[in-house]
């Protein structure tokens, strides 16, 4: 892993004030402790605790969120891209309404390009994977909030 991916998770537990931080995704496993407490069973207790209370509420609010919100899942395991090329721009930004049909990313698999496409009208609400992120089958990609499709 190079420092540059490192710093994301060190710079999601500052923004968040964790001391504690473990990630499981499939064979990548990772744990980050800030801090050197004296008594490390204890500071993990409190952190189990912490993060425990964390993820109820962090649950809780994006349930509620995400209530009427369509999920864009990857239908594959790849590669994923927001662009069709380095150079070339995302297919879409947060905030932007896309009509049924309009290519959201690209999930690359055995070097075969997959367009991944919106099942509904949608107003991007959230993009869930950074550009050149593997997905898993089934990991949602995107969020959008159902808009009523405009003839023209």
């Amino acid at each position: 892993m190079e420092p540059e991916e490192l710093k994301k998770y060190v710079d999601f537990m500052k923004e968040h004030g964790l001391t504690y931080l473990e990630i499981r995704k499939g064979d990548f496993y990772l744990i980050l402790q800030a801090g050197n407490d004296s008594s490390p069973v204890s500071a993990s207790r409190k952190s189990q605790r912490k993060r425990e209370n964390e993820e109820e509420k962090v649950e809780v609010i994006e349930s509620k969120e995400q209530e009427n919100l369509v999920q864009v899942k990857s239908p594959l395991i790849g590669t994923f891209y927001r662009a069709p090329s380095p150079q070339s721009p995302p297919f879409v930004e947060i905030g932007q309404v896309v009509k049924k049909g309009t290519t959201l990313c690209i999930v690359e698999a055995m070097k075969v390009m997959n367009e991944i496409k919106a099942e509904c009208a949608g107003r991007v609400k959230k993009i869930l994977v950074e550009n050149g992120s593997p997905v898993e089958y089934g990991q949602v990609l995107f969020l959008l909030e159902p808009v009523e499709q405009q003839e023209t």
